[in-house]
């Protein structure tokens, strides 16, 4: 007995003074009671005051309640000890004991399983309210665990016997669990319909509980397609109803929930001070999965913000969580995003390890929104492994599985449950106006009533034309069966016109879908911002494909010492430049990382001898590249320069001396008329040591911008032009100003005008 004290009394730590005085209560009912029945009652009542903070001693009492049950004669005794079972049930599940929790809920439905044919209509409406109890939970634990099959064949079970007897509660609850299975499996649309069908049955109940779990659940979606504030409106209508309430448990997921709309717009403080919320709340009443939940988010926020090892260690906690509780769902969430972490570190085989495991999960679940992100990670990693048909494999996958979340259907769809909600809420309001209507009609048939008169005299105009049709009918019969006859001719003819239509349009699909992924290959030689800025912060680049891939692009190493900087204009834009511009910017990197070439006119030189093996064979082509090559050394600024039929601009200030001068002047550094492939005159590339004690700004340009028509008169910018653009920009100090400043020059230049060619230009300052 001492035991069972010392158990109340820790427990009673957690509650509140309003739940100690019915902890009190139903205690001293059991102590000076002798009726079974009462004493039923109390240990029931205190198991489920006890079931959210302290599911053991929940436990504890809710054995008693069995026990007690059970000396109760007639068919009460089994309708309360079903009872009783159920609710271990639930005290397991809380301890994320799934096992233990089905066997409880397997058990209580043996009890009543007769008595829901029984023909006292009471004790048959009690047996019935117990089965489908029992199911909707069975249904939940599936559904926690990754099983949607299963989940959704028990919902659907309780919600048929909801339907039975008349429970409307019980309805909402299966029908806003049924949405969320589908929300898992990224199925939007029926998400939608089932969560509104709830919410309105919540709302003519008046159950709060129930209506903040479904604005939480329709705030999920939303935040899924990126309607963020409506994702944030109705997850704070949750909040705000759940805390009125004082339901811990729900109010720790809304926190989560509007962390996670914070995350997705990259506020960041916001969405930590959300998630540690969440997670400490989670903490108190021990529940498991919502901590793994919001450690993992917890996690993602240090990603995004570039804390690998912070980021790793909160994954592989929530992962640790998952695999306890047998959470396959999030378990793939944990290994996916540990996989990433790991390729994002360019650790590839334990990042393959992971990523696998992650896909072998879900396609065991089918959770199609996972798949999507998980083949994309996939992709990348075969693709830096060089494993190029695997990538390209992976990729297709991810488009497949994106196009089924996010497809133009589906989306339709979405706005037609919305409107279909509100329309139903606003019925009331319509059927008032129905009899102010009622006037207008009546008077309206008396207007029509004129109307009838003057269409009888109209009948009988018409019944003396049929007679004369008549007599042409059949006359137009020979020619209706000419007619028919070449309409058959024209509908085959347009059925051939179809199918070659849907087969162009297929092969044109095919065509945009390999053009985007060499636009991804093409963007992967690119360096990234983040390696752009940390080698050259006071600097720009303005890059402007003509088509979706170029034949243009920037490139920078840094080696010995030395940051490599160029840019390149390969032969031809489009597919054709965009397959050039990937050989020659292997070629440069090869050159300076590989073979250690350090001086520019060297680096040149081999990168010429690269090209020309590469792209020489049966067909002997001359494509080639045009670039502006320039090594900074970093200890003192000092600059290297050469070129293939490239220049180098630098503009700078004259000087204090040099009174009458304009703010600053240009100087072009000339490069060697030649260009990086084959060409009759070749010669070995010069360089040029540049003093860099006045300079302030380096201009590394392709042709493209200089080359653009538009204006008033569709003339050329042309290269005066150009140069004195960069003169006027060169008194700016920022590098973004700078580049705003040539981009809304050349977007009002050009106008309705075609882009003529690709447009690259880096500004660097000394």
């Amino acid at each position: 007995m001492s035991r069972f004290f010392i158990l109340i009394f820790f427990s009673l730590c957690f509650f509140s003074q309003n739940s100690i005085k019915k902890i009190d209560y139903f205690l001293n009912l059991i102590k000076n009671t002798p009726n079974d029945s009462v004493c039923f009652y109390a240990y029931l009542r205190l198991g489920n005051e006890f079931q959210e903070n302290n599911p053991d001693t929940a436990i504890y009492f809710h054995k008693k309640a069995k026990e007690t049950a059970e000396k109760i004669p007639g068919p009460n005794w089994q309708l309360r000890k079903s009872l009783a079972i159920l609710q271990m049930g639930w005290d397991y599940f809380v301890k994320n004991e799934y096992y233990k929790a089905l066997m409880q809920y397997e058990n209580s439905l043996k009890i009543v399983e007769k008595l829901r044919s029984s023909s006292d209509n009471d004790v048959k409406n009690r047996a019935q309210k117990l089965s489908s109890a029992a199911w909707g939970n069975m249904g939940l634990i599936y559904s926690d665990q990754g099983n949607y099959s299963m989940a959704l064949e028990y919902y659907f079970r309780a919600l048929k016997m909801n339907e039975t007897i008349g429970d409307k509660k019980g309805q909402a609850v299966n029908l806003g669990n049924i949405g969320l299975v589908y929300w898992n499996q990224g199925d939007y649309s029926n998400a939608l319909e089932y969560y509104f069908r709830a919410q309105r049955i919540d709302e003519e109940i008046g159950n709060k509980q129930g209506l903040a779990s479904n604005l939480a659940n329709i705030g999920l979606v939303y935040n899924d397609l990126g309607d963020y504030l409506k994702a944030l409106e109705y997850n704070f209508r949750a909040l705000k109803i759940d805390e009125e309430l004082g339901n811990k448990n729900s109010i720790a997921r809304h926190l989560g929930n509007i962390g996670n709309v914070y995350n997705e717009q990259e506020d960041y403080p916001k969405a930590m001070k959300y998630y540690f919320r969440a997670l400490k709340l989670y903490e108190e009443i021990g529940n498991k999965q919502g901590q793994a939940s919001n450690l993992a988010n917890i996690g993602l926020v240090y990603w995004n913000q570039g804390n690998y090892p912070k980021a790793l260690e909160y994954n592989f906690h929530a992962l640790k969580l998952n695999e306890e509780i047998g959470n396959k769902k999030d378990q793939t969430i944990n290994l996916g995003n540990i996989g990433a972490l790991y390729l994002q570190q360019k650790k590839y085989a334990i990042a393959e390890k992971y990523l696998k495991k992650a896909e072998k999960i879900n396609q065991e679940l089918g959770t199609i929104y996972y798949l999507e992100d998980n083949y994309l990670r996939l992709s990348d990693l075969c693709y830096q492994k060089g494993r190029y048909k695997e990538a390209f494999d992976y990729y297709k996958e991810h488009i497949k599985y994106r196009d089924c979340v996010m497809n133009e259907e589906n989306q339709k769809a979405l706005v037609q449950k919305e409107m279909r909600f509100n329309f139903e809420k606003e019925k009331t309001l319509k059927e008032r106006e129905h009899q102010k209507k009622l006037e207008l009609e009546r008077k309206e048939k008396e207007k029509q009533l004129i109307i009838i008169w003057f269409v009888l005299t109209g009948l009988v105009l018409v019944i003396a034309f049929l007679s004369f049709s008549i007599n042409r009918l059949y006359i137009t019969k020979k020619q209706k069966k000419i007619i028919e006859k070449q309409k058959k001719i024209v509908e085959e003819q347009k059925l051939i016109v179809e199918e070659k239509k849907k087969l162009v349009e297929q092969k044109n699909k095919d065509i945009l879908d390999s053009i985007n992924y060499a636009k991804r290959i093409q963007n992967a030689i690119l360096p990234s911002n983040a390696k752009w800025k940390e080698h050259l912060p006071k600097s720009f680049v303005l890059y402007l494909p003509k088509d979706i891939v170029a034949g243009d692009f920037y490139w920078m190493e840094f080696a010995n010492n030395y940051i490599y900087v160029a840019a390149a204009d390969c032969t031809g834009h489009g597919v054709p430049g965009a397959m050039v511009s990937v050989v020659c910017s292997n070629a440069l990197t090869k050159a300076v990382l590989e073979e250690k070439a350090t001086e520019t006119d060297q680096i040149l030189n081999r990168t010429r001898e690269l090209v020309i093996e590469k792209l020489t064979g049966e067909e002997n082509i001359r494509d080639g590249m045009d670039v502006c090559l320039i090594r900074i050394e970093k200890c003192n600024n000092a600059i290297q320069f050469s070129g293939a039929n490239r220049p180098l601009y630098i503009v700078k200030s004259p000087g204090a001396e040099h009174v009458d001068a304009p703010a600053f002047e240009l100087i072009e550094i000339k490069p060697d008329k030649q260009p990086i492939g084959r060409y009759e005159e070749s010669k070995p590339f010069t360089k040029q040591n540049i003093e860099t004690k006045e300079l302030t700004w380096l201009y590394l340009t392709t042709d493209g911008y200089a080359d653009q028509f538009g204006g008033e008169k569709g003339k050329k910018i042309g290269t005066k032009q150009f140069k004195e653009l960069l003169c006027d920009i060169a008194g700016i100090n920022d590098p973004e100003e700078q580049k705003e400043k040539l981009s809304s020059f050349f977007k009002e230049w050009k106008g309705n005008e075609e882009q003529m060619d690709d447009v690259t230009i880096i500004g660097i300052k000394t």
